[in-house]
């Protein structure tokens, strides 16, 4: 589960069609996505951090 600096979580699995994220498989690949910019879906609707269950 990572951490969004908006406040929301999120998980991030590999779920082919859904969801194509391989590198989560991978230790090394991993590491190298800590850091890195990812869009937050709950922000993408415009939910309110305060409203949402953590």
């Amino acid at each position: 589960m990572a951490e969004l600096s908006c406040g929301h979580t999120q998980h991030l699995r590999h779920q082919p069609p859904w969801q194509a994220r391989p590198w989560v498989l991978d230790p090394a690949q991993r590491a190298q996505h800590i850091g890195q910019p990812f869009a937050c879906g709950w922000c993408a609707q415009g939910a309110d951090s305060a409203t949402l269950d953590r």
